[in-house]
């Protein structure tokens, strides 16, 4: 299996930086009246905003679901995301090498997964689905 590399190593690029948040409006709202941020997408569903950050970098605010707490392992910390052209491929790719990866899921939108650093620091993976006609 070959892996394109590029500037990213096999990514493309950083994709969002995920700031897990208790209250997304309030969140929200305190992102744009103190630090000017500008919100390009929100899904109430998903309880997530993400903001531009003036590059291929976004920062995503993403609420925690009532069952969730801080103190749970992999719920609070703020983790990167990873751009990739083939989430399921590079998932192959980073199993194969012995990497620790889980939750593989696809959509119709985006296919994405976790790995874990040796120090158990998580990342996310994404590639995201454009829909035809769409650039």
């Amino acid at each position: 299996m070959k892996i394109k590399v590029n500037k990213a190593g096999i990514f493309n690029r950083l994709d969002t930086i995920i700031v897990r948040v208790k209250n997304l409006e309030e969140s929200k709202n305190w992102y744009i009246e103190n630090l000017n941020f500008f919100p390009v997408y929100s899904d109430d569903e998903s309880k997530i905003t993400v903001f531009d950050m003036a590059g291929t970098t976004t920062l995503t605010l993403w609420q925690f679901d009532e069952k969730e707490t801080t103190k749970e392992q992999n719920h609070a910390n703020t983790y990167a995301v990873f751009n990739c052209d083939n989430a399921e491929q590079t998932f192959k790719w980073l199993k194969k090498k012995g990497v620790a990866v889980d939750n593989f899921a696809a959509s119709e939108e985006v296919s994405l997964f976790n790995f874990f650093d040796p120090d158990g620091n998580k990342f996310e993976v994404i590639e995201i689905n454009e829909k035809e006609g769409e650039e």
